[in-house]
C-alpha cells in the first residue's frame, strides 16, 4: 500500500510541469493586457492626443496675442498733393493699426528733382496734422475738425556747388541714360518724435493733412508719411528675437493648458468617483431591505408550519381517549408478540 502511493506520488506529470512553464512565460505577457494596464493605455493616448491638440493651440493663441501686441513697426502712407492756388496739399486714410500708449516717431519723405525752380526755392515749411475723424479728403481746417496733434518743421534741398554738380551728373550719367536713376533727391523730414496716444478709439489718429508751405511753387515727385514704433520692454524683445519668443511664451501656454486640462481632468475623475461609489452604497441598502422583507414573509411561513401541527394535534386530540388507549395497546401488544415468535425461531436454529 505505501509502495503504491509512493510510486504514486513519484510519477512524472509533463502536462503540470509543462503549464507551470507557460505560466512562467505568459505571466509578463498578462500583466501587459490586464485591465489595469489597457485603462492606462488609454489614458496615455488620451493625454498625447490632447498635449498634441494643445500645442497647436498654444501656437495660435501666441500668433493672436502677437498681432494683437505688437503695433506695426513701419506704417507708412502715400499722399497725393493737390496743386492749386493754395499751396500744394493732401490727405491719407488709416485704419485701426495704431496702438495706445506707444511711442512713434513720425518723419515726412520728399522726392524732389533737382530743377533750378526747386533749388531756388529755399527753405520751406511742411505743415502735419492728425486727425480723428474720417474722410480726410473733406478735413479742411473748421471748428468741427479737432486735430490730434499737429506739427510744423523746415525743410530745404542740400546744396551743391556747380563743378561738383556737374561732377555728379557726369558719373551718374549711364545711370541715367540707362533709367536705374534720375536727377532727384529725397528729402526724410523728422515730424513728431515720441508720440503717443491715449487710450480710446476717439484719439487714435484715422486720417492725416499734408501741406506745403513756401513763398514759391515747388515740383515734387513723390510725398509719403512713415509712422515708426519705437518698441520697449517686452515688445522689443519679442520683436527682435521672434523664433525665441515663439519657441518660450508658446511653451508657456502649452504648460499652462496642459495644466489645467489635467487639473480639471482629475476633478471630473474624482467627481465621477464619488457618484458612483454612492450610488454602489446605496444599491446594498435597498437589497438588505428586500431581504429583510423576505425574511419576514419566511417567518411568516414557519409560523404558518408551526401552526398547522398544532392544529393537527388539535385535531387528533379531540378524537375520544378510549380509543387511542385502544389503539396503543394493540400495537403494543404485537409488538410483544413477534418479539416472541423471533426468539423462537433463533432457539430452533440453534438446536
Amino acid at each position: 500500500m505505501a509502495d503504491s502511493e509512493f510510486g504514486d506520488e513519484s510519477e512524472y506529470d509533463p502536462s503540470s510541469t509543462r503549464a507551470v512553464i507557460m505560466d512562467a512565460i505568459l505571466a509578463p505577457f498578462r500583466a501587459l493586457v490586464s485591465k489595469s494596464a489597457l485603462r492606462l493605455y488609454l489614458n496615455t493616448l488620451l493625454f498625447m492626443g490632447a498635449a498634441t491638440f494643445l500645442i497647436g493651440i498654444s501656437a495660435i493663441a501666441y500668433g493672436v496675442f502677437y498681432f494683437k501686441f505688437i503695433p506695426t513697426v513701419g506704417l507708412e502712407r502715400e499722399v497725393h498733393l493737390q496743386f492749386g492756388n493754395a499751396n500744394p496739399w493732401g490727405t491719407a486714410h488709416f485704419d485701426s493699426e495704431f496702438v495706445a500708449l506707444q511711442p512713434y516717431d513720425v518723419s515726412v519723405t520728399l522726392e524732389l528733382p533737382r530743377t533750378p525752380s526747386n533749388l531756388d526755392t529755399g527753405n520751406f515749411m511742411l505743415d502735419l496734422t492728425l486727425f480723428s475723424s474720417r474722410p480726410a479728403s473733406a478735413l479742411l481746417p473748421g471748428p468741427n475738425n479737432v486735430p490730434i496733434s499737429q506739427a510744423r518743421r523746415p525743410a530745404i534741398m542740400t546744396y551743391a556747388s556747380p563743378l561738383v554738380d556737374v561732377a555728379r551728373r557726369v558719373s551718374r550719367m549711364p545711370l541715367y541714360v540707362v533709367g536705374l536713376r534720375r536727377e532727384s533727391e529725397t528729402l526724410e523730414v523728422p515730424m513728431m518724435e515720441l508720440l503717443e496716444f491715449t487710450k480710446g478709439t476717439q484719439n487714435l489718429p484715422q486720417s492725416l493733412r499734408l501741406e506745403i508751405q513756401s513763398d514759391s511753387k515747388l515740383q515734387v515727385y513723390t510725398a509719403r508719411v512713415e509712422f515708426r514704433a519705437r518698441l520697449t520692454g517686452l515688445r522689443w524683445l519679442m520683436y527682435r528675437w521672434k523664433i525665441t519668443s515663439f519657441v518660450v511664451f508658446s511653451s508657456l501656454f502649452w504648460s499652462v493648458s496642459v495644466l489645467s486640462a489635467g487639473l480639471t481632468w482629475l476633478a471630473m475623475t474624482w467627481v465621477l468617483g464619488t457618484m458612483l461609489k454612492n450610488e454602489i452604497k446605496e444599491e446594498p441598502e435597498d437589497s438588505i431591505k428586500e431581504e429583510s422583507g423576505d425574511g419576514d414573509t419566511s417567518e411568516e411561513s414557519s409560523e404558518v408550519k408551526k401552526e398547522e401541527p398544532e392544529e393537527h394535534g388539535r385535531l387528533l386530540s379531540s378524537y375520544p381517549a378510549e380509543g387511542d388507549e385502544a389503539g396503543t395497546g394493540s400495537g403494543l401488544e404485537s409488538a410483544e408478540a413477534r418479539g416472541v415468535q423471533r426468539r423462537r425461531s433463533h432457539l430452533t436454529q440453534t438446536d
